[in-house]
C-alpha cells in the first residue's frame, strides 16, 4: 500500500491540496450559512414566544386555523412570485405540478406549525430541542464545517502560510455567490422585417455581462447574422454569427463567440431571409464561478433539516418524544457506531485500491462507496427496528410505554421516526465523509497515472454528483424501515433479517427478470408484474449511469421517487399499525 504521508501532500503547500478542499470549502460555507440561519431562526421564535399576541394564537382554534392558512398562502405566494421571477411566467407543466406537491403540503405543515412554535406551549422547549438528541449531533457536524469554512477565509490572505491553503481566492468566489440572483435567462421575441444590404442591425436591448455569458440561443423561421456589433462593412467577420433557418433553438456558446469581458446592453441581428423573421433570443448567463450554486443549495438543506424537525416537534409532540427516545438509543448502541467506524474506514481506504480500470477508477470508487453506505443502513434499519419493537414488545417494555397516555398508532409512529432520525444522521456522518475523499480521489488517481489534475472544477465535480445518489439510496432505506417495522410487530430479528433480504434482491432483480428473454413468456410477465405491484421496484433508486457520467440525476425523477417512497412507507406503516393494533403485548 502506498505511503499514506506522500498521497495526502500534508507536509508542504501543493496546488493539488487546494483543489481536493475547494469543493469542501464551498460544501462548508452553504452548511455554515444554512446552520447561521436556522440559529436565527430559533432566536426569532424564542423571541415570537414573549409577544402576546402569537404566544396566544393557539389557545383559540378558530383563530388559529385562519391564521394558519393566512400564513401558508402567503408562503404559497411568495413561491410563486419567486418562481415568476426566475422563469418569467407561470405555466402548468409537469415540472410545475410536481413541485406543487411538495410545495403547497409544506406551506400548510409550516403555516401551523409556525403558531405552535411561537406559542407559550413552546416556551423555554426550542432551546432545549435544539440543543439535545438529534440536532446535538447536528449541530457538531454544522459547528465543524463552520470552522472549516472560516479557516478558509482567513488562511487566503496568507497563502496558507506556506502549509495548507483551503481556496485559493474566497472573495472571487463570494463576489459570484452575489450575481446569482441578477444572472439566469433573459428571452426577447421580435418580428423583423428583411433587412437591407447596408442595414447595420435591429436592435435586440439585453443587459449582460460578457464574462457572465455563458451562451446565446436564437430560433427563428428565417436565416440571421448576430453581432454585438453593429453589423457595418468593416467588421470583422468573426464577430457575426450566422443562424440558419430552423424550428428548434440554435446554440452559440461563449468559446464560439469573441465577447469581452465587459458590460453589453444590445445585440443586433439582420434578417437575411426573404420574408419576415419571428425571432426568439436568449441571453444565458450564469455567475464567473458557477460552482458557488452549492452553497445555496447546501444552506437551503440545512435550514429545511431543522425546520422540519421543529415542525415536526410541535405538530407530534407525543410521537416526538417516542422518535427522540428511539433515536438516542439507537445511536448509544455500539453497533450504531460501528458502522459509523467501517463505513468512514472504507471511504478512505478504498481510495488506494488498484481497480485496473485504465484510469476510471473512480467510477468504481463512487460505486462501491455509495453501495456499501446503502448496505450498512440498511442492515442498521433492520436491526434497529427488530431490537426497537420486537424486542420491546417481547419484554413487555412496549406495555409499560403504552401504559401513558400514548396511543399503538403513536407508538410504531414514534419508533418509524426515531429509526428513520438515526439512518438520517449514519447518512449526514458516512454520506458527507464520502463526498469529502470522493473529491480527493481524482488527485490520487492523476498522481498514479502521471496526469495532473489542472483545477478544483473536476474534483468539485465528482464529488457533487454523488450528492442525489446518497438521497436516492436514504430514500431506499427509509422504505426498508417502514417494511422493518412492520414485520418486527409480529417477527423476531432472524426472520425480519430474511423477509428483508428477500425483498431486496426482488427489489433489485424485477425490473431485470422482465427485460430479460422470459419476458415473452406471459406467466413470466404476470409474475414479474404481480412482484412490482407488491414489493417495491428497487432498481428505480439505483443512478449509477448517471454518477458514472456526471450527469445530475432530473428534479422530476428524483420528485416521484420521493413520492413514491413517501406511498410504499405510508402502506407499510398502515400496515405495522393493522399488525399491532391487535397483538396481545400482556
Amino acid at each position: 500500500m502506498p505511503d499514506l504521508t506522500s498521497n495526502f501532500l500534508f507536509l508542504a503547500q501543493k496546488p493539488e491540496i487546494t483543489y481536493w478542499l475547494t469543493p469542501v470549502w464551498l460544501l462548508s460555507v452553504g452548511i455554515a450559512i444554512g446552520f447561521v440561519l436556522s440559529l436565527a431562526m430559533v432566536l426569532k421564535l424564542s423571541i415570537l414566544q414573549r409577544v402576546p399576541f402569537f404566544n396566544s394564537v393557539t389557545e383559540s382554534s378558530g383563530r388559529w386555523h385562519v391564521l394558519s392558512l393566512t400564513l401558508a398562502t402567503i408562503y404559497l405566494a411568495m413561491y410563486l412570485a419567486f418562481y415568476y421571477y426566475s422563469y418569467g411566467s407561470i405555466e402548468l407543466t409537469n415540472n410545475f405540478l410536481l413541485a406543487l406537491t411538495f410545495v403547497v403540503p409544506t406551506c400548510l405543515l409550516i403555516g401551523y406549525a409556525a403558531w405552535v412554535l411561537t406559542s407559550k406551549r413552546m416556551a423555554g422547549e426550542i432551546s432545549s430541542v435544539v440543543n439535545e438528541s438529534f440536532l446535538w449531533w447536528i449541530n457538531r457536524v454544522c459547528i465543524v464545517f463552520t470552522i472549516f469554512a472560516l479557516l478558509g477565509f482567513l488562511l487566503a490572505p496568507f497563502n496558507g502560510f506556506g502549509i495548507v491553503k483551503f481556496v485559493d481566492n474566497p472573495t472571487e468566489m463570494m463576489h459570484s455567490l452575489g450575481r446569482m440572483p441578477y444572472v439566469g435567462t433573459t428571452t426577447i421575441k421580435k418580428t423583423i422585417p428583411p433587412s437591407d444590404p447596408n442595414h447595420s442591425g435591429d436592435v435586440f436591448e439585453v443587459w449582460f455581462d460578457g464574462a457572465e455569458l455563458a451562451a446565446i440561443t436564437v430560433k427563428s423561421n428565417q436565416k440571421l447574422e448576430i453581432s454585438e456589433e453593429e453589423i457595418t462593412g468593416d467588421l470583422d467577420a468573426t464577430n457575426i454569427y450566422g443562424i440558419e433557418r430552423s424550428d428548434t433553438q440554435m446554440r452559440i456558446s461563449k468559446q464560439s463567440t469573441r465577447i469581452k469581458e465587459q458590460q453589453y446592453n444590445k445585440l443586433y441581428v439582420n434578417n437575411l431571409g426573404s420574408g419576415p423573421a419571428d425571432v426568439e433570443l436568449s441571453v444565458i448567463t450564469e455567475p464567473v464561478i458557477p460552482e458557488v450554486a452549492l452553497i445555496p443549495a447546501a444552506a437551503t438543506c440545512v435550514v429545511l433539516m431543522y425546520l422540519m424537525y421543529l415542525v415536526f416537534y410541535a405538530l407530534a409532540p407525543k410521537v416526538a418524544a417516542i422518535a427522540l427516545s428511539t433515536f438516542k438509543t439507537e445511536v448509544s448502541q455500539p453497533l450504531f457506531m460501528l458502522v459509523v467506524g467501517i463505513g468512514m474506514v472504507f471511504v478512505v481506504l478504498s481510495i488506494f485500491i488498484p481497480y485496473n480500470t485504465f484510469g476510471e477508477d473512480i467510477k468504481l470508487y463512487k460505486d462501491s462507496g455509495l453501495t456499501l453506505i446503502r448496505v450498512l443502513a440498511i442492515f442498521t434499519a433492520i436491526w434497529a427496528a427488530s431490537k426497537s419493537v420486537a424486542e420491546e414488545i417481547e419484554g413487555r417494555t412496549a406495555l409499560t410505554v403504552l401504559s401513558k397516555p400514548v396511543g399503538r398508532r403513536q407508538f410504531i409512529l414514534g419508533k418509524f421516526t426515531g429509526i428513520s432520525l438515526a439512518i438520517f444522521l449514519l447518512f449526514v456522518i458516512v454520506g458527507l465523509w464520502f463526498v469529502i475523499f470522493t473529491a480527493y480521489k481524482p488527485i490520487y488517481d492523476g498522481r498514479e497515472n502521471s496526469k495532473r489534475v489542472e483545477d478544483w472544477v473536476q474534483c468539485f465535480n465528482e464529488a457533487v454528483f454523488v450528492m442525489p445518489a446518497l438521497l436516492l439510496y436514504f430514500l431506499e432505506v427509509i422504505t426498508f424501515v417502514g417494511i422493518s417495522v412492520a414485520i418486527s410487530t409480529r417477527l423476531s430479528t432472524l426472520p425480519n433479517f430474511l423477509i428483508c433480504f428477500a425483498i431486496y434482491v426482488l427489489g433489485h432483480l424485477t425490473p431485470q427478470f422482465l427485460n430479460s428473454n422470459l419476458s415473452s413468456f406471459e406467466p413470466v410477465v404476470a409474475f414479474g408484474n404481480l412482484l412490482a405491484v407488491i414489493f417495491p421496484v428497487l432498481d428505480h433508486y439505483s443512478v449509477e449511469t448517471a454518477i458514472n457520467t456526471n450527469t445530475f440525476v432530473p428534479l422530476e425523477y428524483t420528485g416521484w421517487i420521493v413520492i413514491g417512497t413517501l406511498l410504499y412507507g405510508t402502506i407499510a406503516t398502515l400496515v405495522a399499525l393493522v399488525f399491532f393494533e391487535d397483538r396481545d403485548l400482556a
